[in-house]
């Protein structure tokens, strides 16, 4: 009887990049581990000095002045005051007249409405126009329109 060798030789695969990257950044992390736990530590040790300065005592100093007079300043009516979103009563929270809005966007929604809640004017859109505010109105709704400031009676 007689055999026949025969040899198979196959390539050696070809390492991936990213696995050789990373076993190559495991062995320097080995490395500087072990190069840390190996070394003498270094204790610094430093000289701090102190110099104390007397801290100077407040002698309060009392005068006879008059106390100031409370004198009347004008002020606005609460319902022209600048106002935000927010439901408003006509006459109680709000001014009727004409209201300017600061804001710059475009959902801007404003509504002026009777008791019953029927819609007196109302806008849907672009900030930074008026409303008028009836003196029939009963309420007035703001929303993001920004802020209201009133400009001239009805």
């Amino acid at each position: 009887m007689s055999f026949v060798l025969v040899s198979c030789s196959r390539a050696a695969p070809t390492p991936d990049p990213a696995l050789l990257a990373a076993q190559t950044e495991m062995v320097q992390m080995k490395a500087q581990i072990s190069a840390l736990q190996s070394a003498t530590p270094v204790i610094i040790i430093q000289e701090i000095t102190q110099t104390l300065t007397p801290t100077p005592i407040f002698t309060p100093t009392i005068t006879n002045t008059p106390a100031p007079t409370n004198t009347p300043s004008p002020t606005s009516d609460p319902l022209k005051r600048a106002k935000g979103d927010g439901f408003y009563l006509v006459g109680v929270d709000i001014a009727p007249g004409v209201w300017r809005s600061s804001g710059t966007g475009d959902r801007c929604y404003w509504a002026v409405t009777r008791a019953n809640g029927d819609i007196i004017d109302n806008h849907f859109g672009m900030s930074g126009g008026t409303a008028y505010v009836s003196t029939a109105g009963f309420q007035v709704q703001f929303e993001s329109c920004g802020i209201w400031t009133f400009v001239q009676d009805p």
